[in-house]
């Protein structure tokens, strides 16, 4: 993939799970960031999640106060980026942050 279709796809998954966390946050429970490809989520009791484009590997970068880190690549086929075990990117984030609304 060239680096800058690379470059569109991270921001708009990191732009759009952006707008998905806004809305979620109705209570103001996360503190919420996204500059320059990376993506903040700062909880109560210092836990943060940072989901950053990786282009030297061409995958999102994905550290998580509950699972660890992970990798998420670009499926061109389903149009989503996974993890190694097909895992969508977004399913893994929201199904982590639940525990914490």
């Amino acid at each position: 993939m060239l680096e800058k279709d690379f470059y569109q796809l991270c921001e708009s998954e990191l732009s759009r799970l952006f707008d998905e966390l806004e809305k979620l946050d109705v209570n103001s429970d996360f503190d919420i960031d996204y500059a320059d490809g990376i993506l903040k989520i700062e909880l109560s009791g210092d836990k943060t999640y940072v989901i950053n484009r990786n282009s030297g590997n061409q995958k999102i970068w994905y550290s998580s106060p509950v699972s660890g880190a992970d990798y998420f690549a670009f499926n061109a086929e389903k149009k989503s980026w996974e993890n190694n075990k097909n895992l969508e990117l977004s399913t893994k984030l929201f199904s982590e942050l639940k525990k914490f609304l």
